[in-house]
Formats: C-alpha cells, sequence, structure tokens
C-alpha cells in the first residue's frame, strides 16, 4: 500500500500548517513511525548540514554534536510522555554526501533513545518498479486517532505533507513500516561498522 500512497486522495498541507498539525498531533500520540527513503535531501536551516554541503566536514561534525544537548532534552519529554520514536531509514552503499551526514545525526538520536534500525535500498526494488516509496510518518500505535503524513520535498527542501486520517489506511500502512523496521539492522551496530570510518564526503551537486 506504500507504493499506492501518492495515489490517493489527502489533504494538503502547506509546510507551516504541516509543521503546526504535526506538533499538536505528535504529542498527543504514543508512538510514531517513519520511513525514509530518499538518499539525498536539502536542509539549508540546519547549520550542521550547510557545513558539509559547502565541503567542511570537520565543522558539521563538530555543530551535528552541539545538537546533541536539546536532543536529550526532546527525549526528555518523549519519554515523561510515553512516546516512543520508530524510524526505517533506507540506505546506500556508498552512501551520498547526505546521507553519510545524517547518519551521523541519526548515531546521536538514537544512543540518545529513538530507536532507528537500517536496510539497503535494494530490498525494495520489488516495491519500487514505478517509482520509490514515500517518506512517511505515522503518529498513533495503539492511538484511537491515528495521523499519517506523506511527508513533501521541492527541489530536496521540505515543503509541505499530505495528511491521511482513516485508520483502515493507517493502520496497513503502519503494518507495512513496521515490517520493513523489524528487518532492518540497529544503527547502533550498523553505523561503526559501515559508516563511522568512511573518508569526508565531496558534496557535489549537494
Amino acid at each position: 500500500m506504500l507504493e499506492q500512497l501518492s495515489r490517493l486522495p489527502a489533504q494538503s498541507l502547506d509546510l507551516d500548517t504541516y509543521r503546526m498539525d504535526f506538533r499538536d498531533n505528535f504529542w498527543k500520540s504514543d508512538m510514531s513511525w517513519k520511513l525514509e527513503r530518499q538518499l539525498t535531501f536539502k536542509e539549508p536551516s540546519t547549520p550542521s548540514w550547510v557545513a558539509m554541503a559547502e565541503g567542511d566536514w570537520e565543522k558539521s561534525l563538530q555543530l551535528a554534536e552541539q545538537m546533541r544537548a536539546g536532543r536529550t532534552e526532546h527525549q526528555r519529554e518523549l519519554d515523561r510522555c510515553g512516546i516512543v520514536q520508530r524510524r526505517i531509514r533506507f540506505v546506500s552503499d556508498p552512501p551520498t554526501p547526505y546521507l553519510q551526514w545524517e547518519l551521523h545525526l541519526l548515531m546521536i538520536w538514537a544512543q540518545l533513545g529513538e530507536q532507528i534500525r537500517v536496510l539497503p535500498a535494494e530490498t525494495i526494488a520489488h516495491l519500487e518498479t514505478l517509482t520509490v516509496l514515500p517518506e512517511v510518518v505515522v503518529l498513533g500505535d495503539r492511538s484511537p486517532n491515528p495521523v499519517m503524513y506523506e511527508i513533501q520535498y521541492t527541489d530536496g527542501v521540505l515543503s509541505g505533507a499530505r495528511k491521511f486520517t482513516d485508520p483502515g489506511l493507517i493502520t496497513t500502512c503502519r503494518h507495512a513500516i513496521s515490517h520493513h523496521w523489524q528487518r532492518g539492522e540497529d544503527i547502533l551496530r550498523y553505523f561503526p561498522r559501515k559508516i563511522a570510518n568512511l573518508p569526508q564526503p565531496t558534496p557535489h551537486g549537494v
């Protein structure tokens, strides 16, 4: 069903509306499930990404580490509210410059408590005969009113989302994301083995 999501009707949200709607629903949920498929994005509002895109890898990693304190506070609030975050991140070998950078951030998130696993993108080739899987977030596992967002990007930059509220559709997609997550490798094992010792990326085309 995930591969058909883009063809199904949904409520379109611009960026500001999406952020507000997501925030309101996130803090009422018990769990979030996130599927990340694209291998390259742009995050011009994140100083660490900007440093990576400008070719200053050492500065990028320093700025990423400085994000740990804020993320620690975020995780404390998640724990206080009883919210669990799970993410399946599809990866390539070798990674794109963006992916190599993001995995450094995700390693920090995982050390603090987010449950992140990775899978090679080729493992879902049979689902992507027409297009790649969308970027999806499901809020609510046992919640009575779950919501789901197909996240939208313009030229690689976050630009909004499409919102779904049909419980049956959301359950089906949540199960699909959970299936991929269960098959994935914990990033806490994957990162030291595949990413930690890579040379700095050359951000051509970032």
